[in-house]
């Protein structure tokens, strides 16, 4: 572990969204490289930083720093040098030495308790030395924010969100309720801010602590796919958390519903839980998928007619349900088509994309995932994205919160389409389904495909099931398994399997193992 003392000669890297930068320092003549997290930091500015030397394959020795500390400028040729250095905008190299030449060793002093006499300096007017002023009382308070939040274990780059996001009100809520960080910084947790807490001093049992991990404990729960928990699992759960008794968070959960934090309901007689931005997203989806459910007026007669000359020029032969599922794609503006493997689903999309085509309609496909999309695309013969790249998503994909994600398409710019068929359905969870249906139009076809016995969402929800279950949308279900398919094991025990029936383990098969 070594340490260096000195001014920053140039900063050579920064990434502005973490603060990871590289930099060259000077310490009694010798230069030295740092990489670490420096967010408020600039050249010419003193630096005692802690770490150890490391060997780069490309640039050589340098330290990865794991502290560090800002000096003030100890004398006038420091002061001048750091002034100089563009760290205070508006101050260049030669008005630096016109203010240390004026005000000598007190010139920051001067600066920070008498800002208004720097107009005694040629070139800086009242005005201008109000600005700088302020400049150096805001650096002033950043840094004594970092001191303080140091303090409590939290690291440098995590201090730098705090202090953005609350300015000097940040040590009131550390104080008062640390808690309030998971509510609004990207990366802080409760467990991070129970933490923070304990070192503070709040109590086991402190109201901020409780609904902190009321909340903790429904967003615990949609990484296992719930959007929302029964209350009596709720209070087991927040209770084994807190280490509190379940009638002490009970009392609480009706503060949180007038707070607008959490939603309660009754479903099915058991009263639900759900943090209110999960409840107003499943209100939302159900809103906008009742806004696409419009009915057309294409006479059925018609449709089907067209529908025989497409079976006979494509070499296919569709089943009632089929071609029950064309005819509701052409008078639907949303609709569900469902059924096990090898009941036809491909085939189906096959035809409706045809038909589609037919009437010079702009049709868009996707998928949840890469792998469904390149499978719907070889099928199809149609190019199919996944909904991410069909949404057009700038940013990193990650957090939620993560800064800068979002799609470039939603209801401001809508995807343009006449017809969007999205295969796989089963694997969207409640966050997608709400982005992808803020880009659909009302008076564009929905249609969504899918196995509600596949592969559920890893996200939160259970979107198709929820919509089919519903009754309130169109849905065909395809039953029959065709011959190809049937002389699948793997089909025909899969369907076995969800009604119920006994599946032969013993019987050859050429793709059906049963292995102990």
């Amino acid at each position: 572990m070594a340490t260096v003392c000195g001014f920053v000669e140039r900063i050579k890297y920064r990434n502005e969204e973490n603060g990871y930068t590289v930099l060259s320092l000077t310490d009694e003549g010798e230069e030295y490289t740092l990489v670490g997290n420096f967010h408020y930091i600039s050249e010419g500015e003193m630096v005692e930083a802690t770490g150890p030397m490391t060997e780069h394959p490309v640039y050589g020795e340098q330290m990865t720093v794991e502290t560090y500390e800002i000096k003030a400028p100890e004398d006038t040729a420091a002061m001048e040098r750091y002034l100089g250095s563009g760290a205070v905008k508006g101050i260049g190299a030669a008005l630096a030495a016109r203010i240390v030449r004026r005000f000598k060793a007190d010139t920051f002093r001067i600066m920070e308790e008498e800002p208004e006499r720097l107009s005694e300096v040629k070139g800086i007017s009242e005005k201008m030395a109000m600005a700088i002023s302020e400049q150096v009382e805001e650096k002033k308070e950043m840094r004594q924010a970092m001191m303080f939040l140091q303090e409590y274990g939290i690291s440098m780059s995590l201090a730098v969100k705090i202090y953005q996001e609350y300015g000097p009100r940040l040590y009131t809520v550390i104080k008062e309720n640390p808690y309030q960080l998971a509510d609004d910084i990207a990366g802080v947790g409760f467990k991070m801010a129970d933490e923070i807490a304990k070192r503070v001093g709040i109590f086991t049992d402190s109201d901020f602590r409780i609904k902190s991990g009321v909340l903790y404990t429904l967003l615990q729960a949609t990484g296992n796919g719930h959007t929302y928990l029964p209350e009596t699992d709720l209070l087991s759960q927040a209770s084994e958390l807190l280490r509190v008794e379940p009638q002490s968070i009970e009392k609480h959960l009706m503060d949180m519903q007038i707070d607008k934090r959490l939603v309660i309901r009754e479903s099915e007689g058991v009263r639900v839980v759900y943090a209110s931005q999960y409840y107003y997203m499943e209100m939302g989806v159900a809103r906008m998928l009742h806004d696409l459910n419009i009915r057309g007026r294409e006479p059925e007669e018609k449709i089907r007619k067209k529908l025989l000359q497409i079976q006979k020029e494509e070499s296919i032969e569709l089943d009632e349900k089929q071609v029950q599922a064309v005819v509701e794609a052409v008078n639907s503006g949303l609709l569900i088509i469902t059924g096990g493997p090898g009941t036809g689903k491909t085939t189906t999309i096959n035809t409706i994309i045809r038909y589609f085509e037919s009437e010079e309609m702009e049709i868009l496909l996707a998928a949840p995932t890469g792998r469904a999309a390149k499978r719907m695309t070889e099928a199809t013969g149609y190019e199919a994205r996944t909904i991410h790249r069909l949404l057009e998503i700038s940013g990193m994909p990650g957090d939620e919160r993560s800064i800068g994600m979002h799609f470039e398409r939603n209801e401001e710019n809508p995807l343009d389409a006449d017809a969007v068929i999205i295969d796989e359905t089963s694997m969207v969870d409640i966050h997608l389904m709400q982005s992808l249906l803020k880009a659909v139009n009302p008076g564009t076809r929905l249609i969504l495909v899918g196995d509600v016995n596949q592969l559920p969402s890893v996200g939160p929800g259970n979107v198709l099931k929820d919509v089919i279950e519903a009754g309130c949308f169109n849905v065909v279900m395809l039953t029959r398994i065709f011959r190809q398919a049937s002389q699948s094991d793997i089909v025909v025990n899969a369907h076995k399997i969800n009604a119920g029936e006994t599946v032969p383990l013993g019987k050859k098969s050429n793709d059906f193992l049963f292995i102990k």
